[in-house]
């Protein structure tokens, strides 16, 4: 595989990053690649500098097998059946549980039960006739408005006697598992069948998304790989909710039933078929039986200092990474091996320790890096000069996010893991797997000691390759998991077949202490330790990068991830910035952030004068949320005003935005940060309880709304609302039906919609005028 390539600015390139990384042929790299690998200016070697008597951090639990995507697709998949089977004993015999995930073919080969019930699923997107198109339509599908299938869902199921009776499926099957069809046939009919005829049943009438109706939101969902261990994402507060899973209310009189497989509790009546009673056998909730597709890592209460680390690592490494006749280390190839064989081997495999996104908050643990605010104690007069040297030094990792060009500190606020560095401590084989970075920003990282860090890049014109593949290779887990490749938990081999078929392209870097990995946008990366290491990183951008950040927005509403800030915010404290006098930036970059913003703000408003008629609450329309009325935009301008005076208040504007605490509201529904207004839907019009919402801070909107009363949802989510229920209700009934689903609903502005269209209409004009 061929590696990244290795670059040696000058030192004054280096005491300029952003502009050294703004460079053309460097950006061409960056395309190309994906990554490239930055060796410092001789005489650049800062001092490792943590508190190691102080700093403490927990480890994560990596088990190398279950992180392969068709590994743990194979485990959960056997899990789903013997859930579902438990529900079914003491009515049949018959029924086995499942010991292995697969089944062996006469002649001694391996089939995996899940290979077989993707394969017959393939078959519901059309492809019975052999053709293996991935993209046709699905056979069953809803109709959209205009008539054609929906094809927002990648996954589909055929009737039981559609999949047994089809001789055209089970010849295709045939040979792409390289397994004759009476013995998939036997292994389907006494294996999967009752399962596939109970999932097929339950999505028959489903909507786009198959499992969104059959699923429950747990806000501590449990990894069905998990057993009897605490997952990752549950907090020590999880235990004292006892509280229905569904409607999340432990005061509801109605009796609680517990799940046999996860134990969590349920309300009988709040069940997507209520139970009139409690049967006497197992019952097992609908996440554990269809799999919710939940995977974390699971987290050690134990805190290590970093010689105790260290110690442990040091025990097992020679055994991991030494050759067994030589007892020499391991080439890079060896190791590479090494690691893949554990990730791909569901039989052999290792679990490791990762001290992954270590976030200190005391000085001397919050980075590697020298720092003013820590100085070691046991420092002569000549080192701590050495020391001072690197305080501001702008590839000091602290600093980096804020340095000359970068655009994050138009936000005024410290985002940990973006802007403040987060810290990793590595063991022999933990690994960092297939990821973007937060909003496709850029990234530094810097190894301060320790064993070489090994990294694969995939660069951003094969991504859309990639995310097919992973979809491909598991495409149920991304129906229950939209964002899964968001979450850093799954991985498939570069050296993986179906990787090569697929020409991805894919690249390869070895990083030592003392060197930095620079990731671009829209750069999948993943790779994994050789030994014990430490390394640093954090997020910063270029002018290029602000596209990027635009299109994740939209990319995010499709997987339901969270942005971790506003991008409309940024682009607006831009514009104010630049009004306000500031000439630093490019004239590309502030023409971008104008015409999105415009094109953002008509987007809105044409969805506001769409929705507005069955709001009847008109009262919002011109009321703005309080605590944000003033931020971001400029005052809406009065007759005796000019347009000079607007820029020049923008200045005060924008230093006294920075002096408040910002939050965002985010829609329920898609996750996206809403921009301009959101719409406050209640779900129960008839129970309805008002609130004052234009008095609530956006904290406490996101916090109200947990969808059981109300729904926060951002302009597309509600236009879609509006016109899925006058599709779905009113089509063949008279237009001036009544409004009673929305008449209660709420239309809040988040910013002044005038005072954006003063500063678009300011900036244009001064655009036209550029000067560089």
């Amino acid at each position: 595989m061929e590696c990244i390539p290795t670059l040696y600015p000058s030192v004054e390139e280096f005491a300029n990053p952003i502009e050294y990384l703004s460079e053309q042929k460097i950006k061409r790299l960056g395309h190309i690649y994906g990554m490239i690998k930055l060796v410092p200016p001789p005489g650049f070697r800062p001092p490792f500098s943590i508190n190691t008597s102080d700093f403490k951090f927990n480890v994560r639990v990596q088990k190398l097998s279950e992180l392969n995507i068709s590994n743990r697709s194979r485990l959960f998949f056997m899990k789903q059946i013997n859930n579902f089977n438990r529900t079914k004993r003491g009515k049949s015999c018959s029924i086995k549980r499942l010991t292995e995930p697969y089944f062996f073919t006469g002649e001694g080969q391996k089939i995996y039960f899940y290979d077989l019930f993707i394969e017959i699923a393939k078959s519901g997107n059309g492809h019975s006739s052999g053709q293996g198109d991935q993209n046709q339509l699905p056979r069953r599908g809803k109709r959209t408005r205009s008539g054609s299938p929906d094809t927002s869902s990648p996954f589909s199921l055929l009737d039981l006697n559609e999949v047994v009776n089809d001789s055209s499926l089970w010849k295709r099957i045939s040979r792409t598992l390289h397994t004759p069809i009476d013995e998939l046939q036997h292994a389907f009919k006494n294996y999967i069948s009752n399962y596939y005829a109970f999932i097929s049943k339950q999505v028959k009438n489903g909507d786009s998304n198959l499992f969104s109706r059959l699923l429950y939101q747990d806000k501590y969902p449990k990894s069905l790989l998990s057993d009897d261990e605490k997952s990752l994402s549950e907090s020590d507060d999880s235990e004292d909710d006892e509280g229905c899973v569904i409607c999340h209310r432990s005061n509801n009189p109605t009796k609680i039933i517990l799940c046999d497989s996860c134990d969590r509790p349920f309300h009988i009546s709040c069940l997507s078929t209520p139970l009139t009673s409690v049967s006497k056998g197992d019952w097992i909730c609908n996440n554990c039986i269809i799999g919710n597709g939940y995977y974390g890592f699971r987290e050690e209460s134990h805190e290590y200092t970093l010689s105790e680390f260290r110690s442990r690592c040091n025990s097992k490494e020679k055994e991991l990474t030494s050759d067994v006749n030589t007892g020499e280390r391991l080439s890079i190839e060896k190791l590479e091996e090494k690691f893949w064989y554990f990730v791909d081997n569901m039989e052999d495999s290792i679990t490791v320790k990762y001290g992954a996104d270590v976030n200190g908050t005391s000085p001397g643990e919050m980075t590697g890096f020298p720092t003013a605010e820590y100085v070691p104690s046991n420092l002569d007069e000549e080192q701590k000069y050495e020391h001072s040297k690197y305080y501001n030094h702008p590839m000091n990792l602290i600093n980096l996010p804020n340095a000359k060009g970068s655009l994050l500190p138009m936000f005024d606020r410290r985002i940990s893991g973006m802007t403040i560095p987060w810290m990793y401590v590595g063991s022999t084989f933990s690994t960092f797997c297939w990821h973007l970075e937060d909003q496709y920003t850029l990234s530094a990282n810097y190894q301060h000691e320790g064993a070489p860090k090994i990294w694969y890049s995939i660069p951003e014109y094969s991504c859309d390759k990639f995310q097919k593949l992973m979809r491909d290779v598991a495409p149920d887990l991304f129906e229950k998991q939209p964002d899964l490749m968001h979450q850093l938990v799954t991985l498939i081999s570069p050296y993986d077949r179906r990787f090569k078929e697929a020409k991805i392209k894919c690249f390869k870097a070895v990083q030592n202490p003392n060197e930095y990995i620079i990731t671009f946008p829209k750069c999948y990366h993943a790779g994994f330790n050789s030994g014990y290491n430490f390394n640093e990183a954090v997020n910063f951008t270029l002018d290029s990068w602000v596209p990027y950040g635009i299109e994740a927005i939209s990319d995010y509403q499709n997987t339901g991830k969270q942005c971790v800030f506003d991008m409309f915010e940024l682009m607006m404290n831009i514009l104010n910035s630049y009004l306000a006098g500031n000439s630093k930036f490019q004239e590309s970059l502030v023409r971008t952030c104008y015409s999105e913003l415009l094109n953002a703000l008509n987007s809105k408003i044409k969805m506001i004068n769409h929705i507005s008629g069955v709001i009847p609450n008109k009262s919002y329309s011109n009321r703005v949320l309080e605590c944000r009325s003033k931020q971001f935009s400029l005052p809406s301008p009065k007759k005796e005003k000019d347009e000079q005076n607007l820029i020049s208040e923008s200045a005060a504007l924008l230093e006294e935005s920075r002096e408040e605490e910002e939050y965002d509201v985010y829609c329920n529904k898609c996750g996206t940060i809403c921009f301009l207004a959101f719409v406050a839907h209640y779900k129960n019009p008839h129970r309805l309880k008002k609130r004052r919402l234009l008095s609530y801070t956006p904290k406490k909107l996101n916090e109200l709304a947990d969808g059981r009363e109300l729904e926060i949802l951002c302009l597309k989510d509600y236009h879609e609302l509006v016109e899925k229920t006058y599709l779905e209700e009113n089509e063949c009934q008279a237009e001036d039906e009544s409004n009673e689903p929305f008449e209660n609903d709420e239309l809040v502005y988040l910013r002044n919609s005038q005072e954006v269209e003063d500063i678009l209409r300011v900036a244009s004009k001064k655009i036209d005028h550029f000067r560089i």
